[in-house]
């Protein structure tokens, strides 16, 4: 699994978008989302959705900030990948 927290949240109608990719291809196929002023994903109305569960070992993960929020924008992003062996 996967979660992301803001330590400032992001205000406006925006929502902060982020992808995660291995080797330059996206590992999901429903973006992680941070509603509006709120600071993690964990309450996003749509939550993400893992399309590649496993990631190869020495692989390059890559942290895309797709949107960040229009009135206020977000600050401190931290992205949580949670395993298993």
């Amino acid at each position: 699994g996967s979660y992301n927290t803001l330590l400032g949240y992001s205000a406006g109608t925006d929502l902060t978008t982020v992808d995660i990719q291995q080797g330059g291809t996206t590992v999901l196929s429903t973006k992680i989302t941070l509603d509006a002023s709120e600071t993690t994903s964990t309450t996003a109305a749509t939550p993400p959705v893992i399309s590649t569960s496993a990631l190869t070992n020495d692989s390059i993960i890559t942290i895309i900030i797709d949107q960040i929020g229009n009135t206020t924008t977000g600050a401190g992003l931290k992205v949580y990948l949670i395993g298993t062996t």
